[in-house]
């Protein structure tokens, strides 16, 4: 019942916030938690629609409204609507590779990841021919990223590579440019909306990439009738990575733990909403047991940023508090870092006395990490993906014949078509790395190579949603 009752009390939030916008009522920062008090003695005609969904359906519910599904960026439906109806700024009348003009409007360059996007996009644009793209950093500030923009457009500019400081907020500048003939494409940590007039968003999914942490930890330390307790390290509590991420170990590893029972969930997505309403319940009391999984959540250490010292700093009260911590998952690749650093502080060995996991990334650090036994996973979150496939889509659309491209999209005209009808957000593909299989993806590239800061990838290029529907009929 407690599943439900979360589930409605959701839907309640997304129903209030759809009909303040409606009316024009002012948002007013305690109204989720009123709507969900009601939504708690819930009518029994909510009750008896919400039995009559299934785990994906309520998911799929879930959203449709971002602010109710915080904790479930990434995941994925199991088919699309066409978009080919929505304007792009396609086609696009083909150029020369010398003469192509892409601008890169960037939220920040402050981290490794960013500075692995600009510098791999720009790598890939000399691979093809074309000339530099033209750069700005926004800083993190909304005004400052829509003047650039503005100003790439006044630029003559071809097409637009947007790495969004706040897409939804942005979504009118996005028509703005697309209304003009110029092509926009999105990365960034926000999934799209099916109406937004951009090509398509490429991000990573957080949900997924927790989620195959997650499988592969209780594959190595489940055992039935034993209980870990787990501690968690986020970077902020209101961030939909922040959220998504943990979220996703949850499910991976009960789905997992389940499995190994050999009382496996019906389906993933049971797995998926049960950790939705569990991280729910635990990111609001900060201790949730369920012991009789073989999990009980200890606690949340904020660090409010992603770097070495935040993540040590997350760490620091809440082991001295809980000695007993079995295992400690790390948002982020950056902040497990400090979170080994406090482990041998306190006098724990990772991988022997405290396990270690974090739910993304996949650099080069990290993966030294797990070649000496000190980290048991990460995920893959490689900014060269997104940056190098929006490069080569661009390229495709304008020029053509790119070694790889797909069949259907190997012409401008073809291309216009294809990339016409791709999901509004692409998620990239993401797997663990782990020590089975770290020498596999560890980077070879010399070390003044973009691609020697992050695990090795192959080339990838989105579906379009008749491929996607196609791949994903019979989920």
């Amino acid at each position: 019942m407690k599943k439900r009752i979360a589930f409605i009390a959701a839907l309640a939030v997304a129903f209030a916030m759809t009909l303040g916008a409606c009316t024009g009522t002012p948002e007013d920062s305690e109204a989720p938690a009123e709507t969900g008090t009601a939504a708690e003695t819930g009518t029994a005609a909510e009750t008896e629609v919400a039995e009559e969904l299934s785990s994906y359906d309520q998911l799929m519910k879930l959203l449709e409204n971002p602010e109710s599904a915080l904790a479930l960026s990434g995941l994925q439906p199991k088919s699309y609507e066409s978009r080919g109806d929505i304007p792009k700024g396609l086609p696009v009348a083909p150029k020369d590779v010398k003469d192509l003009k892409v601008a890169w409007a960037a939220s920040q360059l402050g981290s490794t990841f960013f500075e692995g996007l600009r510098d791999s996009a720009q790598a890939e644009a000399k691979k093809l021919g074309m000339n530099e793209i033209i750069l700005q950093s926004a800083d993190l500030s909304l005004d400052t990223q829509n003047e650039q923009i503005d100003n790439f457009v006044t630029m003559g500019i071809d097409a637009l590579i947007l790495n969004a400081v706040d897409l939804h907020a942005q979504a009118q500048k996005i028509k703005e440019v697309t209304d003009k003939g110029i092509p926009v494409l999105v990365t960034g940590p926000t999934a799209a909306r099916p109406e937004y007039q951009m090509v398509t968003a490429i991000i990573s999914g957080s949900n997924e990439s927790g989620f195959q942490s997650g499988q592969y930890t209780a594959g190595k330390l489940h055992k039935k009738g034993e209980v870990q307790k787990v501690g968690f390290v986020i970077a902020k509590l209101e961030d939909a990575d922040s959220n998504s991420r943990p979220c996703g170990w949850i499910a991976g590893y009960l789905s997992k733990a389940a499995e190994m029972d050999g009382n496996p969930y019906e389906s993933k997505y049971d797995a998926i909403l049960e950790s939705f309403n569990i991280w729910s319940e635990f990111k609001d009391k900060r201790k949730y047991d369920i012991s009789e999984k073989g999990l009980n959540l200890a606690w949340i250490g904020v660090g409010e940023g992603l770097d070495v010292a935040k993540g040590q700093a997350a760490t620091a009260d809440q082991l001295t508090g809980n000695p007993d911590t079995n295992i400690i998952v790390a948002e982020m690749g950056s902040m497990s870092y400090g979170v080994i650093q406090e482990c041998k502080q306190q006098g724990k060995t990772p991988g022997t006395d405290i396990y270690v996991a974090t739910c993304a990334d996949g650099a080069r650090e990290e993966l030294d990490y797990i070649r000496r036994g000190e980290l048991m996973v990460t995920a893959t979150n490689i900014p060269f993906m997104p940056a190098t496939t929006m490069v080569d889509i661009i390229y495709d659309l304008f020029v053509g014949g790119r070694e790889g491209a797909p069949a259907d999209a190997n012409t401008p005209e073809k291309a216009s078509v294809y990339y016409s009808d791709l999901p509004a957000t692409s998620f990239t593909p993401t797997f663990a790395i782990t020590a089975e299989n770290v020498d596999k993806y560890y980077p070879t590239a010399p070390e003044s190579q973009v691609e020697s800061t992050f695990a090795t990838y192959d080339p990838w290029t989105p579906l379009s949603i008749s491929g996607y529907n196609e791949f994903h009929k019979n989920d």
